[in-house]
């Protein structure tokens, strides 16, 4: 059976709500609450959702917070036969106390569990896989650790870079990624390029495309995406969306391009489906949408490609 091996992070996210405008250095009324997250779980949970096979590996504490992650995975039909389980460190944890708006006042966060998740094994699956499986990795991984991931692995593998911090990482290993997914922020920040316009972000994925990276799909927020597998490139625009939230999205974005790919589509009709998913999520309070399913995901899928203005583009004109 065709698989999905997704390696990155899974964390437990802590969100503290101060009824009042948050007071330093005391004790503040609020509301506090968690939820299961990191860009890895998030795109893993999509795909599970939508019907694919994904073997999520990452590192899980045997602490009770990690018996929840592990429990919520397996609830969410993840396949965790090459998760690793540690007594030594903490689960994972992202914890943010806002303003009563919701505006973050101060958040912390702490992975390190992650840095210690024991690559020569997972390289080891990895050699062992079909060719025609799928490898995504996430920035959280330390750059040893990605190096070693992304030279032992001979299938297609696509990266989320998360944030301008993490994105460097990925920077060496450009000639080996399938895919890369950077918002315009990210893209900037990694090619040193203004990626504002339509022609700073034509700019950007030249940039990408010369160092090796076979598909490049730059997000650029509200206005939509352009996109090149280096020899078609587009510019597609969003279709008129309800947003709830837009935590999430992105990731659902990767899972729905993901899709595409494991189900053997076109690169224009991958990106569709990224669209469309992203689209299901920004409907959602959740980060991960509870509704996302192969189903649902194909009549957004029929509604993005039927109603998304997009452009051709010949991005050899702006050399």
């Amino acid at each position: 059976m065709k698989k999905i091996y997704v390696v990155g992070g899974a964390n437990v996210d802590v969100l503290a709500r101060s009824f009042n405008e948050v007071v330093p250095a005391d004790s503040n009324p609020g509301h506090v609450s968690y939820s299961f997250g990191g860009v890895a779980h998030n795109i893993a949970c999509n795909l599970a959702k939508m019907g694919c096979y994904v073997d999520f590996v990452t590192a899980l504490s045997n602490d009770a917070f990690g018996k929840q992650v592990k429990n919520h995975c397996l609830s969410s039909e993840l396949h965790l036969d090459h998760c690793q389980y540690f007594d030594e460190y903490s689960t994972s944890l992202y914890v943010a106390i806002v303003q009563p708006d919701g505006e973050m006042n101060v958040a912390v966060s702490d992975m390190e569990i992650l840095s210690h998740l024991d690559v020569d094994e997972v390289c080891k699956v990895l050699k062992n896989s079909e060719y025609n499986d799928l490898v995504v990795l996430d920035t959280n991984l330390t750059e040893e650790q990605i190096a070693k991931l992304i030279n032992s692995c001979h299938n297609n593998v696509f990266v989320d870079p998360i944030s301008t911090t993490k994105a460097v990482k990925i920077i060496p290993f450009l000639e080996n990624l399938y895919f890369l997914k950077p918002n315009h922020i990210e893209a900037a920040h990694m090619t040193g390029i203004e990626c504002t316009s339509i022609s700073g972000c034509i700019e950007n994925l030249r940039y990408f495309l010369e160092r090796g990276v076979e598909n490049i799909v730059i997000s650029m927020g509200e206005k939509g995406v352009i996109a090149s597998d280096g020899e078609d490139s587009y510019l597609i625009e969003n279709i008129p969306t309800e947003v709830v939230s837009t935590t999430g999205a992105g990731d659902s974005f990767m899972a729905g391009y993901i899709y595409g790919q494991y189900h053997e589509k076109t690169f224009l009709d991958s990106l569709f489906y990224a669209m469309a998913s992203s689209r299901i999520t920004l409907g959602s309070q959740e980060t991960v949408n509870p509704d996302m399913s192969s189903e649902l995901l194909e009549n957004n899928f029929k509604e993005v490609k039927e109603n998304a203005r997009l452009a051709k583009l010949d991005i050899q004109e702006h050399k």
